[in-house]
């Protein structure tokens, strides 16, 4: 049953050092009645709780005890009011969406307010670190990927720092003195010295370059359409959505030259191939050599002569910008000649240029990767690309960001200067570079070595 709003604007007066304040709430008889509450020595502060507090019980039909607030409720309300409103992309949204699942499903989401603790927060971290054991040590629960834990930290750290401000519910954060674990390493003791995966040596390259110009599937198809980006990855070091959001007019081929401007991916929530800002949030430009350049000028006039080929059955790309819940998506849309009967699925398309906003204005795709029907290459695409170099080829490091690795690593092992790498890699911090996409192999230790001896003469 609704409950009755209280529209009277309240009042506050003063018995001995404190204010209070008070306001008709409704009684279960359904008569209204005055009801008084706790304010502060500041006049001004119990007006603003009062105002706020009418503000909640006519929203929610009862005044919220900020003790009695659960986890739960608290990180409902944090975002919806902070998170959802936000600039956040799509993919942050589900994997803070993700984390609160977590939070719900456990314990500690059912906790109020005032039953948390350092204590409490600790071991579900530690759980989540970890993983869960049964009393004879057997697993229960698998332990989170650092990656997850860091999202664990943010939106644990976001709802408590909203519960101190602007909530006002607690006077400090618990999350301030909870740990973040380092997790144990097995140590190789034995055996053979750790390697490196990921790096595809240049052999690798051609050999994962020849498989896929020849090889078919059991249905006779082929897979000429994943050699230009495994050559562009190789050869630049851009990411998967990166390679799939690459168009023509992004590339200067006379200047040899590329501009990273955005990334595709898959919108969880809308089921549609999108584009947005490349991971840093900054376009960026990308130089790259006459080997490249070549297979480019190539490419370009294959496509041309595939699309004179196809005629009306060849696909077109088009993107357009719509609002859905107050946010902007770019949409990718194709254009299919629908009179073969045959869509295929939507991991190869963006939606039907018919589902467009009539009236709208849309801009012209010319995507650089893509198969010979026009059909444009996804990041789903470079997934199987993966698969099939693994199982068919016998390369079973080889993964599409490992190329990205490997351009680095190349790169560094040239002499080509830390902070150019960076800024061709689109890393925000150089250190990202240098931890993770250096790896020295027996030649640069070598060549170290061969330094410190001429310097001891």
């Amino acid at each position: 049953m609704k409950h009755k709003i209280s529209y009277q604007e309240g009042s506050v007066r003063k018995k001995g050092n404190n204010y209070y304040y008070r306001f008709r709430m409704e009684e279960p008889d359904g008569t209204m009645k005055m009801h008084e509450f706790a304010g502060t020595r500041s006049k001004r502060e119990t007006e603003a709780m009062l105002k706020k507090a009418i503000e909640e019980y006519n929203e929610l039909g009862k005044i919220l005890d900020p003790g009695d607030i659960t986890v739960s409720e608290l990180m409902d309300e944090w975002f919806r009011t902070e998170i959802e409103p936000s600039s956040r992309a799509t993919t942050t949204l589900d994997s803070y969406r993700n984390v609160m699942d977590h939070v719900r499903s456990h314990r500690i989401g059912k906790m109020k307010l005032k039953e948390v603790t350092v204590e409490a927060l600790q071991a579900y971290v530690d759980e989540k670190y970890f993983g869960e054991y049964d009393e004879n040590g057997k697993e229960i629960k698998h332990a989170y990927s650092d990656s997850t834990m860091k999202e664990e930290f943010v939106v644990l750290n976001g709802i408590f720092r909203y519960a101190v401000y602007p909530k006002e519910y607690l006077k400090s954060s618990p999350m301030q003195h909870v740990k973040k674990r380092k997790k144990p390493e097995e140590a190789n003791i034995f055996g053979d010295e750790d390697e490196k995966l990921e790096i595809i040596t240049h052999d690798e390259y051609k050999q994962i370059i020849e498989f896929l110009g020849t090889h078919k599937n059991s249905y006779g198809d082929d897979y000429r359409y994943m050699i230009l980006p495994v050559q562009i990855s190789y050869y630049t070091g851009l990411r998967a959505g990166e390679l799939a959001g690459l168009c023509w007019d992004d590339i200067d081929l006379p200047g040899r030259r590329l501009v990273v401007r955005r990334s595709m991916f898959k919108d969880t929530g809308t089921k549609n191939w999108e584009l947005k800002v490349p991971k840093n949030g900054k376009q960026r430009v990308v130089d790259f050599g006459e080997t490249l350049a070549n297979i480019l000028t190539k490419a370009k006039t294959q496509q041309e002569s595939d699309r004179k080929l196809y005629g009306e059955l060849y696909q077109k790309h088009y993107c357009q910008t719509q609002s859905i819940k107050g946010r902007p998506h770019n949409i990718v849309f194709t254009d299919i000649h629908t009179d073969t009967g045959i869509i295929g699925s939507r991991v190869g398309h963006g939606k039907l240029l018919s589902e467009a906003e009539k009236g709208k204005s849309l801009v012209t795709l010319e995507f650089v990767c893509r198969k010979a029907d026009g059909e444009m290459v996804t990041p789903q695409t470079l997934k199987n690309c993966n698969k099939l170099i693994q199982k068919d080829l016998g390369i079973t490091w080889f993964h599409m960001h490992g190329l990205r690795h490997t351009y680095g690593s190349n790169m560094i092992a040239s002499g080509a200067n830390y902070k150019d790498v960076q800024l061709l890699m689109g890393h925000s911090d150089i250190g990202i570079t240098l931890n993770t996409y250096v790896h020295p192999n027996e030649k640069t230790r070598k060549t170290a070595v061969d330094l410190l001896e001429k310097s001891l003469g």
